[in-house]
């Protein structure tokens, strides 16, 4: 059953093939990753008048009255606001990030 099992295993052994010299040779993609899926990712947000902030790492994330996210709140004291978001970090670094209202929702309590 998908839902218990651990992903943990397959985690490691991508993390680990995508970090080799030729590790996206292996089925996945026809170059680098940040070449050929990042890239391409980020050019189509902007593409859509989106904006990709790279570099940057969340200190805090501030929700609304109806718990959906208000803004983020950078390390350097920035603020970032938008319509849609897409917060890309380790599991880990999401978990201490996350706000006390979204620890009750099902998606992440696994």
């Amino acid at each position: 059953n998908p839902d218990e099992l651990s992903m943990q295993c397959i985690l490691i052994a991508l993390n680990r093939f995508l970090q080799e010299k030729h590790g996206s040779k292996m089925a996945f993609l026809d170059g680098n990753p940040p070449e050929r899926l990042c890239k391409p990712i980020a050019a189509h947000i902007e593409s859509l008048g989106g904006q990709v902030v790279l570099n940057s790492r969340i200190q805090k994330i501030e929700l609304n009255a109806d718990k959906s996210v208000k803004h983020f709140v950078l390390t350097n004291g920035n603020i970032i606001t938008g319509d849609a978001y897409v917060f890309a970090t380790p599991v880990d670094i999401l978990k201490l990030l996350l706000p006390e209202d979204w620890k009750e929702i099902s998606y992440f309590k696994k």
